[in-house]
Parts: structure tokens; C-alpha cells; sequence
């Protein structure tokens, strides 16, 4: 069967869902992201929808009509918004893939939404960054049609595995991963951004790699360091979302919120407006050293 896969939300994730599903032979004919309503990125929304053959819609209700599956790929603040207003022009058959990093309350109360238009709501968990993986990305699924849409969308090479029936499962692990893969990374930006100040980064990475020899951490430096930068506001968003998931299971979420406190501080300097960023490890760390300076 030639599945129709419709996006809500068209970024980076969407998009790059998009691409691999349409070369694995998926229909994907339309998506509608929020940034159609500005006409300051609107043109850019549709020229990159068009670069891959897929109808930038100007509703929510034109982009999910006749799909088998609804892709929501939204930011994590707006998964419930976007849920709501997708909802009302969803029907039985439908199945609604939730794949936001967002808490179980939150998939559970999209859920509800979603469920009440006689459409199915499938939660996800992204369990690593898509690129470079792309449509390939592991996911977790989970919700009373997540055995039916990983049949479904593995027929397209997608990494996903069903979990059971009940939402909320998938995001907990993924909310729980998170402590580790943004606190880490939160640290190695700390960590850097002290010793540029001393003029050592340098020197403290090539400790890393005495101590942790199979690791590549100046590698790490120069992979993570401009994604920190690129996606520190969405990522500190998401910090909030596992410290609410690790309350309700009664755990004080200290590295997670600390996690989500350094991250806004990136966030909140603004450099992913530039024009360009500079390559490498050392022109970043000095980029965010004398950012912060004023």
C-alpha cells in the first residue's frame, strides 16, 4: 500500500522526514506549517515544500485531508495547539503521530483531543537527533494504533518499534534519555566556554581524550557546539518537559533543570540570527565568550 503521509510542521525534523519518506516511495502531498501565516516566511516555507515536491497548504484542515497518516512535527510548546487544531478536521481511519519531545501529560491531553475527532493519536519518541539519520531515526511508538502505523511506516525503512497501548509510555523513556543526552551536552558547553576564558580549550579536550580515548571530543566539540547554538531555545523548552516528567515519578529534577537553565542562557544570546557561523570548536567558543561580554 502507498501510505499518504501528511505533515504538521515543516522545520527541520519535518522536513527531513519528508525527504526520506517520498524516496522510500511514500505520498507525501501536503504539510502546513505555521510560518505560511507570515509573509515573512512564507515564501521560504513554500520554496522548500515545493524543492521536494510537497504542497505547502494554507490550513491545517487542506494539508491533513485524505491522508492515512498525520506527521505532528511542531515545536515542543505548540504540541497541544497544534493538536487542537488539527482535531476538528481529522476522521476515523486517521492516525495522528505525535513525534514532539514534550511530557506524557502532554501527550495524554493531545491524545484526548485527537481521539475525540474518531481519528487515532499515536505518540513517538525520537530516540536520537535526525540528522543524520533522517526518516531512519529510531522512534519509539506507543498508543492503540502504534502496532498498526509501525507496520505501516516501516514499509518505508523507518526505524520504529511499538511499545503498547498506552501513552505516555514512549515519551517517559525519551524524557528520561534526555537527562543524559542534554545534560551532556550542556556540561561540554559549560565546560568549553569556562576555558576559553582561560584560553585552555584546547588543553581540557585533549584531557578528554587522554581519560576517554575512544571518543573523538574535539569532533564532539565541533559537531555539537553549532547545533547547541541552533537549537539551544527548543532544547531548553524541552528541559521543562522532562523535569515535569521526572517530578510525576518522584524524582527532583536538579540536572534536568540546571540542564534547561544553561541552555536558555545560550538561547537567550541570540547568535543563531547570525547570517553565518564561524567553523570550528575555537571561533564558536569565542563567538559565545565575547557575545556574552557585550
Amino acid at each position: 500500500m502507498n501510505h499518504k503521509i501528511s505533515f504538521i510542521g515543516f522545520g527541520e525534523a519535518g522536513s527531513l522526514l519528508a525527504k526520506g519518506l517520498i524516496e522510500a516511495g511514500a505520498q507525501v502531498p501536503a504539510c502546513y506549517d505555521i510560518l505560511i501565516d507570515d509573509p515573512k516566511t512564507a515564501q521560504a516555507l513554500k520554496d522548500k515544500a515545493k524543492a521536494l515536491g510537497v504542497t505547502a497548504a494554507a490550513t491545517a484542515q487542506e494539508a491533513v485531508a485524505g491522508a492515512d497518516i498525520v506527521i505532528s512535527a511542531v515545536t515542543t510548546s505548540n504540541t497541544l495547539e497544534a493538536a487542537q487544531n488539527v482535531a476538528p478536521h481529522l476522521a476515523q481511519g486517521q492516525i495522528y503521530l505525535d513525534i514532539n519531545s514534550t511530557s506524557p501529560e502532554i501527550k495524554r491531553k493531545a491524545a484526548q483531543v485527537i481521539e475525540a475527532s474518531g481519528a487515532d493519536f499515536v505518540e513517538a519518541a525520537v530516540m536520537d537527533l535526525v540528522p543524520p539519520h533522517g526518516h531512519k531515526v529510531p522512534m519509539l511508538l506507543a498508543g492503540k494504533a502504534a502496532q498498526q502505523a509501525t507496520d505501516a511506516l516501516a514499509t518505508y525503512g523507518m526505524n520504529v518499534t511499538a511499545l503498547g497501548d498506552k501513552i505516555g509510555d514512549a515519551s517517559s523513556v525519551k524524557m528520561v534519555r534526555s537527562v543524559f543526552m542534554k545534560g551532556f551536552t550542556a556540561i561540554l558547553l559549560e565546560s568549553l566556554v569556562s576555558a576559553k576564558k582561560l584560553n585552555a580549550e584546547d588543553a581540557v579536550l585533549s584531557s578528554l581524550q587522554t581519560t576517554f580515548p575512544e571518543m573523538d571530543w574535539k569532533g564532539l566539540a565541533n559537531y555539537y557546539l553549532p547545533r547547541l547554538i541552533q537549537h539551544a531555545r527548543r532544547q531548553s523548552g524541552e528541559m521543562k518537559s522532562v523535569a515535569q516528567t521526572l517530578q510525576e515519578i518522584g524524582i527532583e529534577p536538579i540536572t534536568a533543570t540546571a540542564t534547561g537553565k544553561r541552555l536558555a542562557w545560550l538561547a537567550d544570546m541570540e547568535i543563531d540570527k547570525a547570517d553565518a557561523l564561524p567553523e570550528g570548536y575555537n571561533a564558536l567558543l569565542d563567538l559565545i565568550v565575547k557575545t556574552e561580554a557585550g
